[in-house]
């Protein structure tokens, strides 16, 4: 193998390992809430038609590992709003927003940088780059395990999931996405992804919901209430659209 195809190799790699680890498999009645801003927040169910098992994939914005992201198990409710729509996503401590700026740095070092330097021939800065990566992978890691406590995990996980992120340096952009894995939401739809104040927000959440009610294999259950509810729901975005 010549030594240019297996730079080329090597920057691909990073970027596939980044996006597989980047990625989530959901089961039924799971979603991804992704934190915008205060208040505002969208849900993602991954790729409706693909099953893995019993799983979907779905991938978070690649770009913005800065952002908190939970896992929500959901239950369907009447649409109707009430306590359900006032259901919030955790607010973004000092700690989660120094871990943001980590991971954003980390990704333009490690997921950009580095591979741009190799498909470029430089391989000194591609060093530089990667040194660069370490450095802030140890001391986010560093981070999270004194602060365990305050992303919602025990202090042996913690350092589990920082070994792996110095590791595997590719990881290492995600650590936010992984300290958040420990807060587990439970919400109820539609009511909490129409709850968002960002009415983009709400309009991508109505479409995304719509696919899932129409595409689970519960769709068809022999639950006449869930049956109404779900028919209930799909009238109203009807209406409405």
């Amino acid at each position: 193998m010549t030594s240019d195809r297996f730079e080329l190799l090597l920057a691909i790699g990073i970027v596939l390992v980044y996006l597989l680890d980047s990625m989530r498999l959901l089961g039924r009645r799971e979603a991804l809430v992704e934190r915008l801003a205060q208040g505002r927040w969208q849900l993602a169910f991954g790729l409706v038609r693909i099953d893995l098992l019993g799983r979907r994939p779905a991938l978070p914005n690649p770009l913005r590992p800065d952002r908190m992201l939970w896992l929500a198990r959901w239950r369907l409710a009447a649409g109707s709003g009430g306590d359900a729509g006032k259901v919030v996503t955790p607010a973004a401590g000092a700690w989660d927003r120094v871990m943001g700026y980590l991971c954003l740095v980390l990704l333009l070092f490690v997921v950009v940088l580095a591979p741009a330097m190799l498909l470029l021939g430089e391989n000194l800065y591609f060093a530089v780059a990667i040194g660069i990566g370490y450095l802030f992978a140890i001391a986010g890691a560093t981070i999270f395990v004194i602060r365990a406590a305050e992303f919602g995990l025990r202090r042996w996980p913690a350092f589990g999931i920082s070994a792996i992120s110095v590791i595997c340096l590719p990881c290492a952009p995600n650590l936010l996405r992984a300290a958040c894995g420990g807060r587990i939401l439970d919400v109820e739809l539609p009511d909490f992804g129409e709850s968002s104040a960002g009415e983009s927000e709400r309009r991508g959440f109505r479409s995304r919901f719509t696919s899932v009610l129409r595409h689970e294999s519960w769709l068809s259950s022999a639950d006449p209430e869930q049956d109404a509810k779900i028919k209930a729901i799909l009238r109203r975005y009807e209406v409405e659209s």
